[in-house]
């Protein structure tokens, strides 16, 4: 074999591009007849990618004219004084400085007899010094480092960097069209680091039939974490556990219809995970939703502790144990940019920005991980319609926590400017899954040579890299990418916290010290804040098309089963009420735990002066505090007021309820909270019908009522799969913020919008605008032809501008669904409703436990089949057959 092996590299000596290497692997295993399975545990990689890979470094991607010249040798003085340079900085020992003496003296040889480049004896030299700089560079790795675990499965990701679940029941499959490299077949692999720089790999674990991802080692080092599906038509993915020494597997989620991925090891022995289990699908297209879930290390007391809008993926730990994760956070602005970076404590409390929330600069900051001994990250830059991949970065929030304040692209450092791009990070060199070794070396799946129209050839391999880009292959199959690498190694157990999390309790608590403090109420005046609007965001289970379309600063979308107009609020709002802002700034509330809520600021007439465009959730029990409104996170709290020095005013008393002053059990409706105040004032005058005026004249008033509105030629409303009123579309004119009735794009900026000031323009995207801009209201307030609001009722109208005008109070109201569109619906719904009666029946298991110290018996856990192409057959079948009936 080695006889042949060497035959082949004597025909490839001009190192051509990595095409050539996949060629020579492929023939080597033909003519050896050995697998690619068997070929991959004697070798972590083939030695002709190494070579590849070293010749890439040191002249660039154009090696076709290194050891091939036949009148000089300039290409190759140049590679051999490149790496004695590289050489020279890393250091040697006195054995190394004897090798590293021989190897300049052959090189002075060879230039002093001016020998060409093609003849073999620069090869040799350079690979035998290339070489040493390899050991050089791993010698990190051995003592720290010596094994790692990686996966080996097709490039992650598809239309959409989040949407890599391809749940059996997928309403918008991934595979397929929009996804050119899903494939099957997959290996979870060791792979052993050596001192001589030789890498060995063994495969744990592998599926021709399905797809492996996701690797996590215990603290312990003794287990594995890891997602699988066993095939793709039948089979979700779910979180498996192997043991080291047993070589045991044991699955430790079930369920089919879901999809549960990303497993990470928490310090108190849970586990977080990401997994479809919330059934909801994103606001802009027809894709299933990760959120993040904890069970127990046998699977035991399943609960979701994440309820976000969209995705939420890759939690990682950090020393301190904490939780670094990517949030996808789009409410009430667009949607392409903000994927920042969040944080959260192993218990799920204290959700809260790390970077990038309000920022068009990382467009997505993917694949988050601590520093040891450090507060910085290293992560992926990337984009938004892109795979998993992009630039390496590091983050370090002491410089800021915006845009590119504390990001520097490194592997090389490089200039790191703040840009606004959809699919960013995806030309040239490709990076995945960094693993930082300390703040100068990182593990990384990598690709140098990138790829073009999606064509992922060559695949990714796993490096040691450094913060300068200096590199090391460890791990190579030409066939499909290795990638998702983790030492397997024993780790320090953080210091355990006592959680903060009480499931015998309903609420949570918010403290803001003094609202005034920060940005987001720069330029006003104290004391004109008066109260806090809490409002719940409630999400889609699934997508109904066709549906609208939004478009403004932030970018455009298609909107999945709309609750309102063209550029009107993403979701149903459930207004929860109004908690008071004291004196000093101070306020001290309390609002449903498990809720994702976001507050608008209120004058003393209702009207929003700012809002949260993102939103906040508490855990049972939870107490949340924070300075003001969006402070720098990077200060300590202060006391301003010498008055009180002691504690703030609304400390004095107990957290205050909200007070409710419309329906709280649903969403806000325009046809049960607007309409009735428009039937009891205008349609006796706005009806659509021509009037005869004292002067002879006549005119015809738009029409206020609530009969369906008719779409004219062109108009796009009927693709909204909504009976809008005909009162709705006047007022909101097409689906454009306008002078009556100027509610905030949904489409709006990522960054920071100053508040509504009476300086403020009326329109503008960069101030909030709402209710207090909008004639409407202004109109009301002083009087319209003798009509004369309550100001409860011109509240109402306010909070339905300053909600980004909904029509729906739910996602069935004033559907003109068909048949088929109505049982496509009732299925997710009944799928997520019995995934929550599940989570509170663990919920319900987990307090007895606590009570008895008794541990249920883990096949109480096991969620039953209720999803899967088959479950949802039947149910439609069903649900079809019942209308048909009452038909």
């Amino acid at each position: 074999m080695k006889k042949i092996f060497n035959q082949i590299k004597l025909v490839s000596v001009r190192f051509d591009i990595v095409i050539n290497c996949t060629l020579l692997v492929a023939i080597l295993i033909f003519m050896t007849g050995v697998n690619n399975t068997l070929f991959a545990q004697q070798s972590a990689f083939p030695i002709e990618r190494l070579h590849t890979d070293w010749l890439y470094q040191d002249i660039g991607l154009n090696i076709a004219d290194c050891f091939v010249s036949s009148d000089n040798n300039e290409t190759e003085t140049k590679l051999l004084n490149k790496v004695f340079s590289d050489i020279e900085k890393l250091g040697l020992n006195e054995a190394e400085t004897e090798q590293f003496q021989s190897f300049k003296s052959r090189f002075n040889q060879l230039t002093e007899s001016k020998l060409s480049g093609k003849e073999p004896q620069w090869k040799s030299l350079y690979l035998d010094t290339a070489n040493l700089r390899r050991i050089k560079r791993l010698n990190i790795l051995p003592q720290r480092t010596p094994q790692l675990v990686y996966t080996k499965h097709c490039i992650l990701g598809g239309s959409h960097y989040a949407y890599t679940e391809n749940v059996t029941d997928a309403q918008m499959p991934e595979k397929g069209a929009h996804n050119r490299d899903w494939r099957v077949g997959a290996a979870l692999c060791l792979l052993k680091i050596n001192a001589d720089g030789t890498t060995t790999s063994e495969v744990l674990h592998e599926t021709k039939t399905g797809i492996i991802r996701d690797p996590d080692i215990s603290y312990d080092g003794k287990n594995i974490l890891f997602s699988m599906r066993q095939n793709v038509d039948s089979d979700d993915f779910h979180i498996y556990e192997y043991n080291i020494d047993t070589k045991n597997i044991k699955q430790l989620t079930h369920g089919t219809g879901f999809a549960d991925i990303e497993p990470c090891c928490l310090p108190d022995g849970n586990i977080i995970f990401a997994s479809t289990r919330c059934t909801q699908i994103v606001d802009c297209w027809w894709t299933e939703v990760s959120n993040l879930y904890l069970i127990d290390k046998e699977g035991r007391f399943m609960r979701r502790i994440g309820f976000d809008q969209v995705h939420t993926n890759y939690p990682t730990t950090t020393e301190d144990g904490r939780i670094l994760y990517t949030r996808w956070d789009y409410n009430d602005r667009g949607q392409l940019f903000p994927q920042p970076l969040f944080q959260m404590n192993y218990d799920g409390t204290a959700q809260t920005e790390f970077y990038g929330n309000n920022s068009w600069f990382p467009t997505t900051i993917l694949h988050a991980r601590m520093i040891p001994g450090s507060q910085k990250v290293v992560a992926i830059a990337s984009g938004h319609h892109t795979r998993q991949r992009g630039k390496l970065i590091l983050i370090d929030r002491n410089k800021g926590t915006q845009e590119a304040e504390g990001v520097q692209l490194i592997a090389p450092k490089q200039e790191t400017k703040s840009v606004q791009i959809d699919q960013y990070g995806q030309g040239g060199d490709q990076f995945q899954y960094p693993y930082p070794i300390d703040e100068n070396h990182f593990l990384v799946t990598y690709q140098p040579e990138g790829f073009k129209n999606n064509n992922f050839k060559p695949p990714f391999g796993v490096y040691l890299t450094d913060i300068d880009g200096n590199r090391e292959l460890l791990a190579f199959d030409p066939s499909i990418s290795s990638c998702q690498q983790i030492p397997l190694v024993k780790r320090n157990v953080p210091t355990l916290r006592a959680s903060a999390v009480d499931y015998t309790k309903e609420t949570g608590q918010y403290y803001v010290q003094d609202i005034y403090e920060g940005p987001g109420l720069k330029g006003v005046e104290r004391g004109t804040v008066k109260a806090i609007r809490i409002v719940a965001l409630e999400f889609r289970a699934a997508g109904i098309r066709p549906g609208n379309y939004n478009r403004g600063p932030g970018g455009s979308a298609d909107i999945s089963t709309p609750i309102a107009i063209d550029n009107g609020s993403w979701d149903v709002k459930r207004v929860i009420g109004n908690v008071p802002v004291e004196k000093d700034g101070s306020a001290y509330f309390e609002v449903p735990a498990r809720t994702p809520v976001f507050f608008q600021m209120l004058d003393e007439k209702g009207k929003v002066i700012q809002t949260m465009r993102s939103w906040s959730t508490l855990q049972p029990g939870e107490l949340f505090s924070c300075i003001g409104c969006h402070e720098n996170k990077n200060e300590t709290p202060f006391n301003k007021d010498r008055e009180t020095p002691v504690s703030k005013l609304a400390l004095r008393s107990a957290p205050k309820k909200p007070v409710p002053f419309i329906a709280t059990d649903r969403g806000f409706s325009f046809t049960l909270d607007v309409q009735p105040i428009l039937n009891k004032y205008c349609i006796s005058c706005h009806n659509g019908e021509e009037q005869k005026l004292a002067d002879g004249s006549s005119k015809t008033p738009f029409s206020l009522l609530e009969k369906p509105y008719e779409p004219k030629p062109k108009e796009r409303f009927h693709r909204a799969g909504r009976n809008f009123s005909e009162a709705y579309i006047n007022l909101v004119k097409n689906g454009r913020p306008n002078e009556i009735v100027n509610w905030l794009n949904v489409q709006s900026i990522p960054p920071m919008i100053l508040p509504c000031t009476p300086d403020s323009p009326v329109s503008s995207s960069n101030h909030y605008t709402g209710s207090a801009k909008s004639k409407l209201i202004s109109m009301l307030e002083t009087g319209h032809n003798d009509v004369k609001l309550s100001p409860r009722e011109i509240e109402i109208l306010s909070c339905w501008i300053d909600l980004a005008v909904p029509y729906c109070g739910s996602y069935t109201e004033s559907n003109t669904w068909n048949d088929d569109q109505k049982a496509e619906y009732a299925y997710y719904l009944n799928k997520r409703n019995r995934m929550e009666n599940i989570d509170k029946e663990n919920i319900k298991k987990l307090l007895e436990f606590k009570k008895t110290s008794i541990l249920p018996d883990v096949s109480l856990f096991r969620t039953p089949d209720i999803g899967g192409i088959n479950v949802k057959k039947d149910f439609k079948k069903s649900f079809l057959e019942k209308i048909k009936e009452q038909k």
